[in-house]
């Protein structure tokens, strides 16, 4: 009975040994013949058409040795036999590049295995799908297994602008997510008033972001949107921006920096030029609150290049429209900055090209009415200046002055364009005059002024024939054209005096205002 009692203990004792020992074995992790577990998070990221990278996690326990080296094999997907990329890789790196073997076109499965010193353990079941035809977009970081494209983003930036009373130009900026495929066009959509959105243009089929429309309705109000267009669709429209088809009196200018040296200025004529010609036009460069001349004229043509610009440094410009009554307003400001890596846009000219310069026309109305614009213009920006400077509101006494000086201004307008108004009136009266009624009535007055009294039919003829002579050969001599050259000065200078005048009464005025602001 004893005996059996000591044989029972040992046998429990060796049992609790044996299954001690296997516990402690499986804990552990360093038996012997212990082999890595299977790597995880398999990714394949697709390089070329013949090359991929492929990403994965070192096991999560590594056996009784450390990791030595990865196995790395393929098959073609629908197949069954793998085929090893590389038996070991002699690294603990768990990203591996395939340079060679894959055929365009092709899809593939992996799979990989961990080595250590004593054995490679079965591969992993986590089997990834490598599609030669889908992926194509290439990641420095396994983002995901596949990656395909898309329609692109939509395009920002949306810019309208009049040119003139029926053209309006689009400027926006591409999207920054392309969708993995090259932008291949635009897609132009517009509205006019309350109406519905449709397709101005259904594919621009360029790269370009402008666009200009015209024959629109002067006064009417358009709003705008763009999508851009890849190889695997239409994205969603940009912003919308709205204009008003109006005409402009200065041109519409912009810069561009084409090399890091050199700017190009391109710009658009003004539309309303008050039926005077375009001669050309004046550029200058922005230098502190001033402006130094650049070009006096140009000439009629739509764009300039400026060289031997400093990299790195900003540049501003504006133009004029040269008329052979004066000059428009300034332009809008254009400013850029060239860099070292600054070449030129895709679409953008560097070639200038010659403008139409409106209709030829000395029509005193017109010259007058421009000249008019340009003084109402500069009193304005005197005004702001000086509300600027004082940031009061006007007294009353400034607010008189300011409008005697107005109905002074508007006085000597009214009286040059009356003046002018006469001068036209008397040219067509003369080239209308008979000349026998002319000449009658001056040989009257000639034969009223003379003490001589003919006796004769034929005394009066040869008088009035001598007075005739007589008064064309006034009208044809050189002091008869100086004299009317000399009228013709008188007025001018007239003119050109009241409207000096009335500009200094307008400054007189606006200083009065600055000096006296309401308290």
């Amino acid at each position: 009975m004893l005996d059996k009692i000591i044989f029972s203990i040992v046998a429990i004792l060796v049992l609790s040994f044996v299954v001690a020992h296997s516990v402690l074995a499986d804990t552990s992790n360093s038996g012997t013949d212990q082999c890595p577990t299977a790597p995880t998070s398999l990714k394949t990221i697709r390089n070329s058409t013949t090359t991929a990278t492929i990403y994965w996690s070192k096991p999560s326990l590594s056996g009784s040795h450390d990791i030595v080296g990865y196995r790395i094999e393929s098959k073609l997907a629908g197949t069954t036999t793998y085929a090893d990329v590389v038996s070991d890789t002699k690294s603990n790196s768990t990203k591996f590049i395939q340079n060679a073997g894959l055929i365009s076109g092709k899809s593939y499965v992996y799979r990989i295995s961990a080595i250590n010193s004593k054995c490679t353990n079965p591969p992993t079941s986590d089997e990834q799908l490598l599609s030669n035809t889908i992926i194509t977009n290439i990641s420095s970081a396994p983002t995901s297994t596949q990656q395909t494209k898309t329609v692109p983003g939509s395009p920002s930036g949306l810019t309208t602008m009049a040119i003139s009373g029926t053209q309006v130009s689009l400027t926006w900026n591409a999207p920054t997510n392309v969708g993995g495929s090259p932008i291949l066009g635009y897609k132009i959509e517009s509205k006019k008033g309350t109406d519905s959105f449709t397709i101005l243009v259904k594919n621009t089929n360029n790269t370009i972001q402008s666009y200009s429309n015209s024959g629109l309705t002067p006064s009417a109000t358009y709003t705008y949107r763009v999508s851009a267009i890849n190889s695997v669709g239409v994205g969603d429209p940009s912003g919308e921006a709205s204009v008003t088809p109006k005409d402009n009196d200065k041109p519409i200018l912009t810069a561009t920096a084409i090399s890091p040296t050199s700017i190009y200025l391109s710009w658009i004529a003004p539309s309303q030029t008050y039926h005077q010609s375009i001669n050309g036009f004046k550029l200058e460069e922005k230098q502190g609150d001033s402006y130094k001349l650049i070009k006096d004229n140009i000439g009629p043509v739509n764009g300039y290049l400026v060289t031997n610009v400093l990299t790195g440094k900003s540049y501003t410009y504006v133009v004029s429209a040269v008329f052979s009554a004066g000059a428009s307003p300034k332009s809008n400001e254009a400013s850029a900055t060239p860099l070292t890596t600054s070449v030129i846009p895709p679409g953008v000219s560097t070639t200038p090209s010659q403008i139409s310069g409106g209709v030829s026309n000395n029509d005193p109305n017109s010259i007058l009415k421009s000249q008019q614009d340009e003084m109402q213009r500069k009193i304005q920006e005197a005004k702001d200046a000086m509300s600027k400077l004082s940031g009061k509101t006007d007294s009353e006494k400034a607010i008189a002055a300011r409008e005697a000086a107005q109905k002074a201004n508007e006085m000597a307008n009214k009286n040059a364009t009356d003046a002018i108004k006469k001068r036209i009136a008397e040219s067509q009266a003369r080239k209308q005059a008979p000349i026998d009624t002319a000449v009658s009535t001056t040989t009257e007055k000639l034969v009223n002024s003379t003490k001589y009294k003919p006796k004769t039919v034929e005394e009066a003829r040869q008088l009035a024939e001598q007075a005739k002579q007589k008064a064309l050969a006034q009208q044809d001599s050189p002091d008869s054209a100086k004299q009317k050259q000399s009228q013709k000065d008188k007025a001018r200078q007239q003119m050109e005096a009241e409207k000096a005048a009335a500009w200094d009464k307008a400054k007189k005025a606006l200083e009065s205002m600055k000096n006296n602001p309401k308290k």
